[in-house]
Parts: structure tokens; C-alpha cells; sequence
């Protein structure tokens, strides 16, 4: 039998095109189903739209990454190899795609949004990466590699088969090629007009909610765009000056004064309340901590959390607190430096810290305190143990450097709390200054969840909740272990100890802001504080003008806060950030932005003005914006000099 060959690279192309928009339709297919209680409130028409106009962005992504391989495909290039050797490259290119956005898939349902700025960190993680592929998800990778291969396979053998070149002529070739650039650089742009190519915040001109702009996004274009520059583009015309004016009267209390006006939110007080005595600070960062899974807070009875709920009812629990974005380093950065997080701003370790930054921990050096940091990760995990360090930590510890200390059943991948505070109360007790002011990051919350001993497996591991609530009672265990251990070598009530999340874990948490970025936030101070509950707002950024003023440490500062226990004219609010748009949490309600405009808004009270919190929220992001970007955060020239630090 006969076999007619054809040159059948124009139809290979085409379907090329229809592969990859078939596979990006697919991920969003599939991301509605999992999450229907995400996408619930979208109306039909709404979920069109996002389907629809969805493919705008899939054809920027299959233009910019796509398209160059099928215009080299296409030169007049009349050799089999040529063909089977670019259109293996377009397969491993379909490959990787897919991977991704499984990827994507599995990673939405902890923060409700597509990876973004995540990318810039995972690049520089691989040993962390390749870890989590080969034991997390070595089947949908082994999938994946044997259809690579089987396609490669399959194709080789069709082109054999098949494949005859055809000469087209100069001009037709000419024009073909010159067609695959112009589709591929309209693909890219998004438009015919003028103006910018696609970008992330386009989405809101199709949408008008959190969930549709999801939807209609898909996790390779949101990773490339961020990724490349390392920060979302956004639009925000507030004028400077009043929102400066804004933050300086929402932040600055009466009592402190600005020593630099061309640092507007630099700061210190005036007069200082002599203490009774010199107070040790130690803040615990915990990882993922959800206030649903806490009974002290919920008032549910999952039974994992004694030793916090009695600290709760101990300390002072501050009810309505919430983390400025859904990420680890953002909470890091907010907890330990005072700065929120917005669209348009490199996270910190990637480009926030070429800022001249406030740094507490080294302003606690300076009143001779021993500072240090310490980690359950490896040190070099998101660079936190050198971001420490830049902050002023005098000593910075990873897992490396902590002995295991019990005959665990599974390796954690982030280590063990108990290590960590173990190590931690042996710094402490081999100090050699009398006082000291430490920073904890924990880690066994982190997915994925592992067994630690069995008398912490209260549930099954059949679900991500139970998973949750095993490595959650192996934390809160922990602590009260730590606290022992301060008790016993004396120093218990003379600490201010600080309990921050990071953020929320992929707990119940809804659209809402309210719910997705509340957080559990409690300071136990027994020789200093009386118990109680503060139910007005506040925010990471809160924390380092509150230990100021509790330690009766006075030094020229900058944060995005105010004392957790002044009540603030107009009342107090949350800056917050997914990483695409900002929110703003008040006592009578929550708005959301694009930059643009409005994205959602929900009334807490009768009398919310959502014009006011608009306004608010704009001036907030502007300010942000502006002093980081100009580097008019901190003057460093106020911090105290070598000789008189070494005199400590």
C-alpha cells in the first residue's frame, strides 16, 4: 500500500495551538470543579465570561512560550529531523505545562489564587523542589515523563511515515512566517491597540469579583508576568502628599514626633515611661496557625490546643487580628520589619530589602539585649536566617544546627517544633548578656503534614483537617515544653512572649477578607501584663511600636502600625494583600481593589462607607508604595554608631 506524504507542518501547527488552549481550558475546568465552593457565588453568565474571555490570556501564554518554537518549525527546512526535533521541544514545552498547572492546581486551594510571586522563591529552593516532586508527587511526574516519552515515540514514527517536504516558494514562505510573528505578537499583547501588552491586572476589565478574575486567570501567565519583574503592575493615581499625610495621622501617635521629614513615617517618641524593670522578648512565628482550629478562639472542641488555650486565657488575645498577606516571607517581613505587603513591591529577600529597612532586632542590640533568630527549616530556606541577620539578629540558626531530640516516626520536611524550642531555651540559659529579645519561625504546620510520636496522632491522616490537627497538637505540645523550660531556669516572668501566624492555613476560610486573613496573634507577659481580650483590629505591622512601648525601648522606627493597645481616632484597620489586589479590613467593614477600581466590598455595620474605606485603602497602598520604592523608609543615619553599640 501506497502511503501519500505530505509537508504537514502548517495542520501541525494549528494543532499545536489547539493542544495548548485545549490543555489551559482544561485547568480551568478543572480548577472550577475542585474548588465549586470558591466559584459558588459567580453567576452563569460570570462563568462564561471567565471561560471565554479566559482564552485571551491562554493565547498570550501559548504566543510567548509557543510560538517561537512553531516559527522555527516552519523555516524551509526540508529534513524529517527538523521537524521531529522542534516538535519534540513544543511537546516537552506542553509537558512542562501541564506539570505546572497541576501544580497550580494543588497549590490554590491554600491561598484561593493562582502562584504568582511564589515562582521567585521556588527558583531558589531546588533542593526543596525536587524533594516534593520526588516523594509528594512522583506519580503525576512519572505519568507525565512516560506521555512525553510515548508522544516523542509516537510522532517519530508518524513522521517517518508521513512526513515529505514540500518547496513553497520564497514569497509564500515569507508571508507564512511573517503571519506566525504577527499572531504570535498579538497573541502576546492581548489587543490591537495601543497601550501595554496583557497583563494581570487586565483581568479586572472582564471582571468585577475575586473569583471571576480567578477564573478567567490561568497559574503559567500569573507566574510569568510576576516572575519577570518580580512585582505585579498596578495603578493607583492617589495623590502623594495626602496620602503621606494619611498614614502619618493613622500611625504616629501623639506622643512621638518625626525627627526627618523626608522620612514621613520615621518616628519616636518624645518622652519614655521609665520601667519598673528591663523586660526579655521572644516572638514566635507560627506557621499556618488558623484561629478556627484553636478552642480558646473558636470555642470549638478539637482538643489539639491545651497548652495555647490556657495561654490565651493567661495573656492578651487580640481577637480580630490579621496577617498583611498568605505567605510565610510576607509575614516574616511584616512581624520582624514593620512593612505591609502590596501589589508593585518585591517581596522581602527578593528586592524589599535594598530599602533601608527599621530593624528592630539590632535596635534591641543596641540597648544590649542578645538577639537571635531560629528556624525549624534549613537555614538558607527563603533566605530568612540572612534577612535576620540584616535586620540585626545577632545570631541566626537553622535545622542544621539543632539536634534531633526524639525518635520521630516520619521526617518533616520543615523539622520539629520541640527541637526548635529545645535549642532555643539552651541559647537562653548560655546567654552571656542579661537579657535578650529572640525571634522563632516554627514548622511542623507546614504541609506536608508528617507523623512526629504516636501520642499526637489524634486523627487519622485521611484528610488535609486531620493531617492539620496532628502536626498542630506536636506544636502546641511544644510550646508548653518551651514554657517549662522558662519557668525552670528562671526567666518565664521576666519575658514578653509574642504568638503571631504567619498566615492562615488552608482552613475554612471563604472570600471574605475577614475570615481568609485572620490569624491568631497573643502576647503572655504573666509578670507584666494582665489577661485579656482587645477586640479592635490589628495587624502584623502592629507588633514592633507595641514592644517599643512594653520594654520602654525608645529609638527612631519605622512600621506600618501602632501600639496593639491604643484605640485609634476613626478606628483602626488591616492592610491586606493576595499578591494581585489589596483589601482593607475595618471595624464596619471590608473592601477590596484592584487598583483599578473596586473589586468586592461587604458591610460589617449599617453605616460602612465604602467610598471612605475606598479612599482609605488607596492612600495606605500609595504610601506604602512610595516610601519603599524611594527608599524614604528608614534613615539608617539614626541608628546608633560602631563605637557606642561595641560599649554595650
Amino acid at each position: 500500500m501506497t502511503v501519500n506524504k505530505k509537508d504537514f507542518r502548517v495542520k501541525l501547527s494549528l494543532l499545536c495551538i489547539l493542544a495548548a488552549a485545549f490543555l489551559l481550558t482544561a485547568a480551568r475546568l478543572a480548577l472550577f470543579c475542585l474548588n465549586r465552593d470558591f466559584f459558588a457565588a459567580l453567576s452563569g453568565a460570570e462563568i462564561a465570561s471567565a471561560f471565554v474571555n479566559g482564552l485571551r490570556f491562554d493565547f498570550s501564554v501559548i504566543a510567548l512560550f509557543m510560538g517561537p518554537v512553531i516559527f522555527v518549525l516552519n523555516w524551509p527546512v526540508k529534513s524529517p529531523r527538523w521537524v521531529k526535533f522542534w516538535t519534540g521541544v513544543w511537546l516537552a514545552e506542553w509537558i512542562v505545562m501541564a506539570g505546572f498547572l497541576i501544580g497550580d492546581l494543588i497549590y490554590f486551594p491554600k491561598v484561593n489564587r493562582h502562584i504568582a510571586d511564589e515562582i521567585i522563591q521556588l527558583t531558589n529552593d531546588w533542593g526543596f523542589i525536587l524533594s516534593y516532586m520526588l516523594t509528594q508527587t512522583w506519580l503525576p511526574l512519572l505519568l507525565l515523563l512516560g506521555l512525553f516519552g510515548a508522544a516523542v515515540w509516537g510522532f517519530s514514527r508518524y513522521t517517518d511515515k508521513h512526513y515529505q517536504a514540500h518547496s513553497w516558494g520564497i514569497i509564500k514562505n515569507a508571508v507564512w512566517l511573517l503571519l506566525i510573528v504577527a499572531l504570535c505578537v498579538l497573541g502576546i499583547r492581548g489587543h490591537l491597540g495601543g497601550g501595554k501588552s496583557l497583563g494581570v491586572a487586565d483581568v479586572y476589565h472582564y471582571t468585577s469579583s475575586p473569583a471571576g478574575s480567578v477564573l478567567t486567570l490561568n497559574g503559567v501567565f500569573t507566574a510569568y508576568q510576576v516572575g519577570r519583574k518580580g512585582t505585579v503592575d498596578v495603578q493607583n493615581s492617589y495623590p502623594t502628599d495626602q496620602a503621606l499625610a494619611f498614614v502619618s495621622k493613622q500611625f504616629i501617635s501623639p506622643d512621638e514626633t518625626r525627627p526627618d521629614e523626608n522620612y514621613p513615617l520615621m518616628r519616636q517618641r518624645t518622652q519614655t515611661k521609665k520601667q519598673d524593670k528591663q523586660y526579655n522578648v521572644l516572638i514566635v512565628l507560627l506557621e499556618s496557625w488558623h484561629p478556627y482550629y484553636i478552642d480558646g478562639l473558636s470555642h470549638h472542641n478539637f482538643g489539639v490546643t491545651p497548652v495555647f488555650d490556657q495561654i490565651i486565657e493567661q495573656g492578651v488575645a487580640f481577637t480580630h487580628a490579621y496577617a498583611t498577606g498568605q505567605r510565610s516571607v510576607v509575614g516574616f517581613g511584616s512581624v520582624f520589619a514593620g512593612v505591609p505587603s502590596v501589589p508593585g513591591l518585591p517581596s522581602f529577600g527578593y528586592g524589599l530589602e535594598l530599602a533601608a529597612l527599621s530593624p528592630m532586632p539590632r535596635h534591641f542590640a543596641e540597648e544590649g539585649y542578645y538577639t537571635f533568630f531560629a528556624q525549624t527549616s534549613s537555614r538558607d530556606s527563603f533566605r530568612l536566617c540572612a534577612l535576620a541577620s540584616y535586620l540585626g539578629a545577632q545570631e541566626s540558626y537553622g535545622w542544621e544546627d539543632m539536634p534531633q531530640l526524639l525518635p520521630y516516626k516520619e521526617e518533616a520536611p520543615f523539622g520539629y517544633d520541640y527541637d526548635l524550642m529545645m535549642f532555643t531555651a539552651d541559647k537562653i540559659k548560655n546567654r552571656k548578656k542579661p537579657h535578650f529579645m529572640g525571634m522563632l519561625f516554627t514548622g511542623i504546620t507546614h504541609e506536608p503534614f508528617t507523623s512526629t510520636l504516636p501520642q499526637f496522632d489524634k486523627y487519622p491522616y485521611d484528610s488535609w483537617e486531620h493531617g492539620f490537627l496532628n502536626t498542630l497538637s506536636f506544636a502546641d505540645w511544644s510550646i508548653g515544653e518551651l514554657l517549662k523550660r522558662a519557668k525552670e531556669d528562671g526567666w518565664l516572668d521576666d519575658t514578653i512572649f509574642v504568638f503571631v501566624a504567619d498566615h492562615t492555613s488552608d482552613g475554612p476560610a471563604g472570600e471574605m477578607l475577614q475570615t481568609r486573613f485572620h490569624i491568631p496573634v497573643v502576647i503572655y507577659a504573666p509578670g507584666l501584663l494582665k489577661p485579656q481580650r482587645i477586640e479592635h483590629i490589628v495587624s502584623q505591622t502592629d507588633l514592633i511600636p507595641t514592644l517599643y512601648r512594653l520594654t520602654g525601648l525608645n529609638p527612631v522606627y519605622t512600621a506600618f502600625g501602632r501600639d496593639m493597645f491604643e484605640e485609634v481616632p476613626g478606628g483602626r484597620v488591616a492592610l491586606v494583600s493576595d499578591g494581585f489586589s489589596i483589601g482593607l479590613v475595618t471595624e464596619k467593614g471590608e473592601i477590596r481593589h484592584g487598583g483599578g477600581k473596586i473589586i468586592s466590598s461587604q458591610a460589617y455595620a449599617d453605616d460602612f462607607d465604602v467610598e471612605q474605606a475606598e479612599q482609605q485603602l488607596l492612600a495606605l497602598d500609595k504610601a506604602a508604595s512610595y516610601l519603599l520604592n524611594n527608599n524614604r523608609w528608614y534613615n539608617p543615619a539614626f541608628d546608633k554608631p560602631d563605637e557606642q553599640k561595641n560599649a554595650q
